[in-house]
């Protein structure tokens, strides 16, 4: 059993050498890098922060964030942040 949440992955924005990803929902912080603090071994190109693809699910749960499947149009699963009482989430 997982005590941790869902969130439906938003937009990911570069402001500086900051990268951030938001729940669409609830805004709950999903990635949060300081592009300046990632070495990249000379030669090798910089292809850029990895980002959750916008509208899927990821489950968070402590320090593990990983994508969970699931069927355009379906119901949201339970311990999904949209299920919550939306003052919750404000």
């Amino acid at each position: 059993m997982t005590t941790g949440v869902l969130h439906v992955a938003g937009v990911h924005v570069t402001i500086n050498q900051r990268v951030r990803q938001r729940c669409a929902w609830c805004g709950a912080l999903l990635i949060d890098v300081d592009v300046a603090t990632i070495a990249v071994p000379a030669g090798q190109p910089y292809d850029g922060v990895p980002t959750w693809p916008v509208g899927d699910l990821v489950l968070v749960d402590g320090n593990m964030t990983v994508l969970v499947p699931h069927e355009d149009g379906a119901a949201l699963p339970d311990g999904a942040c949209g299920k919550l009482d939306p003052e919750v989430t404000r």
